[in-house]
């Protein structure tokens, strides 16, 4: 249910409509692959950070989530 009210599904729908017509589905292909890749990569090395950082591994995954909140929200100067 989090997911869906998150940014989980915006991998999927933004690519999906910037796309246009004439290459949408290859473009879509390409980044389908793209996020699969990304996905098995963390999955791959996720324990192997979590048994060396312990919580060092939650700052490193909310550095990110930071540095994404500065680049997507408009700023209200």
């Amino acid at each position: 249910m989090g997911f869906a009210w998150s940014w989980g599904p915006l991998g999927w729908l933004v690519p999906s409509e910037i796309f246009p017509l004439e290459i949408r589905s290859a473009a879509q292909s390409v980044t389908v692959a793209t996020n699969m890749l990304f996905t098995f990569v963390v999955a791959q090395i996720f324990l192997t950070m979590l048994c060396h950082m312990k919580f060092g591994l939650f700052i490193f995954f909310g550095f990110f989530v930071l540095v994404m909140f500065r680049l997507l929200l408009p700023s209200r100067d």
